[in-house]
């Protein structure tokens, strides 16, 4: 690409820019209003960006501001923010509670799975009878069932974040939940693909959950110490709590690096990110200083494209008769089915009161993100119709919709106080 080129580039790219900051700004403040987190909003905006509404009253000219040959840069700039947004989130929570509720969250992220999976299982056949047909029929029920079971780990960190529940119990053990849910959905979406486009080889599974595990624990007992004293170390020449450049540096290369690891034992480049980050959440300095320096950044200029994007790409007029609307509900209650009810199930039989269950099922009842991401594999994959992602793209939004005013209605009331109004 020639050097005008990249300049024309560059240039509609910032303008894209520009007007998914303004809109995913304008409605994500619009959202709150109605105590919704940021991301709807932000979803919404893209949706209303998109083929689904600006594309429809202004159909010449629509695809002029938003190209296909820009899709790829949004892309990379969406990640990007992800990448920072889920280092945050790792760093974010205080996971001594769970100390005393290991049980809560390993039953929880269980049944967060299964109950889904049997839902998936239950309605999979029909839809793919009546909407997807041509398509393989195990393959399509695969990445249903994982579609329904996964939650959204960076949404459930950003929506507590903002709620200022990061370093209560009920934040920990659903952060932590899903974190486990998430790592498992990772893995089957990598099996799923492996399954459609390759042969499937056992070893090299059990190879990739041996090497996840060792590099958690490397970040764990080796990275994460170190980088701590030096931090301390730095603090304490700095006579400050500021971050150095030197130590920025050096975090910047350890969050790249371990994303690439991530990514190379076959799980997504954001969870390598989250690793590191809860690898460093002790040092409450580090934290603050980490947050004060970028956290507006990213949640202002860099994720709202990943969501504005998924909006893009959404197309609301696929569905065109009332079996299909009737399909879409049918998946939304299926959804919210096996993952609330599951997750409240869970979390009551290992003790936990009524309004602790119902505040964390609703936090896990979130998909958006990693849905979104198990939705696009299996259009990629030629195993949903546009239809069908149509209706996975609403369920997403949806219960992602559905989580504050849940949240809220059943936080307990000493929990209830620290949320903002």
């Amino acid at each position: 690409m020639n050097p005008e080129a990249i300049e024309g580039h560059f240039k509609l790219v910032l303008i894209q820019w520009v007007v998914i900051i303004a809109a995913a700004w304008a409605f994500g403040r619009l959202g709150k209003r109605f105590g919704q987190p940021l991301a709807v909003g932000e979803i919404l905006a893209g949706i209303l960006l998109g083929p689904s509404a600006l594309g429809l009253v202004w159909p010449a000219d629509w695809p002029v501001l938003f190209p296909h040959e820009t899709q790829q840069s949004l892309q990379l700039l969406g990640k990007l923010g992800l990448v920072f947004l889920l280092f945050q989130v790792g760093m974010e929570f205080d996971y001594g509670h769970l100390r005393t509720r290991s049980r809560t969250v390993l039953t929880v992220s269980a049944l967060g799975m299964i109950v889904p999976f049997l839902c998936g299982l239950a309605i999979g056949p029909w839809l793919h009878d009546r909407f997807a047909p041509e398509t393989p029929r195990f393959g399509f029920q695969f990445f249903l069932c994982i579609a329904l079971s996964i939650s959204a780990l960076p949404i459930m960190g950003r929506i507590l974040l903002e709620m200022k529940l990061e370093r209560t119990a009920i934040g920990a053990m659903g952060i932590s939940s899903a974190a486990i849910d998430d790592v498992i959905g990772w893995i089957l979406l990598g099996l799923a693909t492996a399954m459609v486009t390759t042969n499937f080889n056992l070893g090299h599974l059990l190879l990739q959950l041996a090497g996840i595990a060792v590099f958690f624990l490397f970040l764990q007992k080796i990275v994460g110490p170190r980088l701590r004293a030096l931090w301390r170390k730095s603090v304490a020449d700095a006579n400050g709590n500021q971050l150095p450049l030197s130590f920025l540096a050096l975090m910047l290369i350890t969050l790249f690096a371990s994303g690439l690891v991530t990514h190379e034992l076959g799980i997504f480049v954001i969870f390598g990110a989250f690793l590191f980050g809860v690898s460093l959440h002790q040092e409450t300095g580090l934290v603050k200083a980490w947050r004060d320096r970028f956290s507006d950044v990213v949640f202002v200029a860099f994720v709202p494209i990943f969501f504005t994007n998924t909006g893009l790409n959404t197309k609301i007029g696929s569905l065109q008769t009332p079996e299909a609307w009737l399909a879409c509900g049918l998946v939304l209650a299926a959804a919210v089915a096996g993952k609330l009810g599951g997750c409240y199930l869970g979390a009551r039989l290992t003790g936990q009161p009524p309004r602790e269950a119902g505040s964390i099922a609703a936090l896990m009842n979130t998909r958006a993100l990693m849905g979104l991401v198990a939705i696009n594999v299996g259009l990629e994959l030629k195993l949903l119709t546009p239809a069908l992602f149509t209706m996975l793209v609403i369920m997403a939004l949806l219960t992602t919709a559905m989580c504050g005013p849940l949240l809220r209605w059943w936080l307990p009331k000493d929990v209830r106080k620290l949320v903002p109004d």
